[in-house]
Formats: structure tokens, C-alpha cells, sequence
């Protein structure tokens, strides 16, 4: 009889806790990645420095006046007005580009895309 009630009390406690970490788990809200896509002039370009510790970004002036930086990754596309791949010496200031982001939680803005407008 001791047994029986034994193992009653472990299976009981086996459901109450797996029934405690599924309601954890509902509770967990992933973070929405949202992309944002802006249209301006270049201000400035910066290229990495390792020596330095610095990393490649832009800084981009939109509509409203309102100077974006923008970091550059080894995953970022640069694209020129007809949809061709580009290299870095065609992204200068002065330029009107389209550019897509993704926003981190840290408020940095990395570059998806950069495409260089006509």
C-alpha cells in the first residue's frame, strides 16, 4: 500500500510541474523584429578600422531632417538604381539611397540593404 501511495505522489508532482513550465512558457512573448525602410541622402561614410575598433556605417539625412547612423555588415547588399550588386566606392555622401533596417534592442540601426537611387 505504501508503494502504490508512493507512486501516486511522484506522478502528481511529475504532472503539477510540467503543467507549471508550460504555463511559464506562455508567458514568454517573443520580440518582434520589425524592419524599417527609409529614403534620404548620405551625410557621411565611414569604413572599418580594426586598428581603431571601429565599424562601417553610414549616416543618412530622411525628409524630416533627422540624421539616422547606420551600421554596415559583412551581410549587407549594396545595390546601384538598376539592381546590380555594387562595391563600397559607389556609397558616397551625396548620394540618395533606399535603405532597409533592422532596429536592435540596443538601438543600433544594422543595414539589410542599401541601394543607391538615380
Amino acid at each position: 500500500m505504501k508503494n502504490v501511495v508512493l507512486i501516486l505522489i511522484i506522478l502528481l508532482g511529475s504532472t503539477c510541474t510540467v503543467l507549471a513550465d508550460d504555463s511559464a512558457m506562455a508567458a514568454v512573448v517573443p520580440p518582434v523584429v520589425t524592419r524599417t525602410i527609409m529614403c534620404g541622402v548620405i551625410k557621411s561614410v565611414s569604413m572599418a578600422d580594426p586598428i581603431k575598433g571601429t565599424e562601417s556605417e553610414i549616416v543618412v539625412i530622411d525628409a524630416a531632417k533627422r540624421k539616422i547612423k547606420i551600421l554596415i555588415t559583412s551581410v549587407t547588399t549594396l545595390w546601384d538604381a538598376d539592381a546590380k550588386a555594387i562595391m563600397w566606392d559607389k556609397i558616397v555622401p551625396r548620394r540618395r539611397v533606399n535603405v532597409i533596417y533592422l532596429p536592435t534592442a540596443e538601438g543600433i540601426n544594422v543595414a539589410k540593404s542599401i541601394k543607391i537611387l538615380k
